[in-house]
């Protein structure tokens, strides 16, 4: 069941997004009468206000329709920015196609609906991070925040309560229960006399049907939410999406976003901006691979065979950062992986085998230093792009070595949904303090919850990690 605070939250919201647009093409006009030019027609400031203060409400419904009045109880202050400047573009739109077929000039200048969309982005931003603020300045008072009875065992179930324990301005673990046979009507009565939780959290495989429906109306009858984990949660973590055949209901799967147009948008996304890059990093890639070749025997493109989409074997493009005496494959006497472990210490091969990396790599040279350092190691792959063997971004591209580490067959199945990427999701979200298992997560996280907007953060992070913090991609 919501709570209170989230409904004020969203009730409040409507009217401060209304301010916010009012007060952004005010200051449109202001603006543009400031700048000393005179206006192209002459129209009142007060019939201009009382025009904009009717056709607002209008725009809020265009904010409503792309879901920024969606009740919930996190508020993110940038994740809802692309939909607030779709909605602000769409808003904009509508009052420039009004004053275009309208008889009567709306605007007293062309430009003013322009400065009114910049900014009303900037204003409506703002007036959604203060309303985040003010939630999160509840929540510290233990306005707004659940409490939880957590129900089940296994892990599954520790995972869900170390992430709840980490979101503790939303969620309070009040009371919990081992399974779900456990709550049985009295035990449920006690704990809500004694606690008044507001949500029975379950994760829980070993669910029987009279539990729940015992459970269920003990809810219904309290008015407490009811929240679970699927037995399938091993599989897919995001995009259920819910049918009915007849009067049946179901569950559909959906590994990815990108399907459809979201797999043709995304190529056509990496086939511009990486035939962009290539051509203007096309000297520095030269002068680069005339070096390697000069600083060390052997060639200067390394190739790494690894799992492409739906398992394809492609051969990933490098710049070719270790020494000779340490490189892979036929141009280096077919050595393998385990050949190299025998040359290093004993703690660095154990710490490859347990990571897939190795700190301070004794392996690699100090131009491969350099160029891992400031991720120009990569440049190659822009080709392996334009081939069609990796995008710009998606999980990290698996070598067969490293199958065990991922869980084997049934997680790489998850993880060659999409194409591979140059860069991703987890290269941005502390690389080198993260485990392999925390890596394998954040790309499966990225391949359930794609969009194009993903896409273009974490390229903008990953370019200033490379040239900012010096820690590569």
């Amino acid at each position: 069941m919501r709570k209170r605070s989230e409904l004020l939250i969203a009730a409040l919201q409507i009217p401060v997004d209304y301010l916010m647009l009012v007060v952004s093409f005010v200051l449109a006009y202001l603006v543009r009468e400031g700048s000393g030019k005179p206006f192209s027609v002459l129209i009142a400031g007060q019939s201009y206000l009382n025009f904009m203060l009717v056709f607002l409400p209008i725009w809020l419904l265009i904010f409503a329709s792309v879901g920024l009045y969606k009740i919930r109880s996190d508020r993110g202050n940038w994740i809802d920015f692309g939909k607030i400047l779709a909605a602000c573009a769409s808003g904009v739109m509508v009052l420039i196609v009004i004053d275009f077929i309208n008889s009567t000039p709306i605007f007293p200048a062309k430009i003013i609906p322009v400065y009114g969309f910049m900014f009303a982005l900037v204003l409506v931003s703002l007036g959604r991070i203060l309303m985040s603020l003010l939630q999160k300045t509840l929540s510290r008072f233990g306005v707004g925040v659940y409490s939880v009875l957590f129900v089940g065992g296994g892990d599954t179930a520790v995972e869900l309560k170390s992430a709840l324990k980490r979101l503790k301005r939303r969620y309070k673990i009040v009371a919990e229960l081992p399974s779900l046979a456990r709550a049985t009507t009295d035990r449920l009565q006690t704990i809500q006399d004694s606690h008044h939780i507001d949500t029975i959290m379950v994760a829980d495989s070993t669910i029987s049907d009279d539990n729940i429906v015992d459970v269920l109306a003990f809810c219904q009858a309290n008015h407490i939410g009811y929240q679970f984990v699927p037995s399938i949660s091993n599989l897919y973590t995001s995009k259920i999406i819910t049918t009915q055949i007849g009067s049946v209901p179901i569950l559909e799967l959906k590994p990815t976003p990108l399907e459809g147009w979201g797999r043709v948008l995304k190529r056509l996304f990496d086939v511009t901006i990486t035939t962009i890059i290539a051509i203007l990093s096309l000297p520095l890639q030269l002068i680069i691979y005339l070096i390697i070749r000069f600083n060390d025997p052997g060639p200067a493109i390394y190739l790494h065979e690894c799992y492409g989409r739906s398992g394809k074997k492609i051969n990933v493009y490098k710049f070719r950062t270790m020494k000779a005496e340490y490189s892979l494959g036929a141009k280096f006497g077919n050595r393998t992986i385990e050949d190299v472990l025998k040359l290093l210490p004993r703690a660095k091969a154990d710490e490859f085998r347990s990571n897939a990396k190795i700190k301070d790599d004794p392996r690699v040279g100090k131009l491969g230093r350099f160029l891992r350092r400031v991720s120009l190691d990569e440049l190659p792959q822009l080709y392996n792009v334009l081939k069609g063997d990796l995008s710009l971004v998606g999980p990290r591209p698996l070598p067969e070595s490293e199958l065990k580490l991922v869980g084997g067959q049934k997680n790489l199945a998850k993880i060659v949904t999409i194409r591979p990427g140059i860069t991703g999701l987890w290269q941005v979200s502390g690389r080198n303090e993260l485990t392999y298992s925390e890596r394998v997560k954040l790309n499966i996280v990225y391949i359930e919850n794609w969009s194009l907007w993903l896409d273009i953060k974490i390229i903008i992070k990953t370019i200033w990690q490379a040239i900012f913090e010096r820690n590569g991609i």
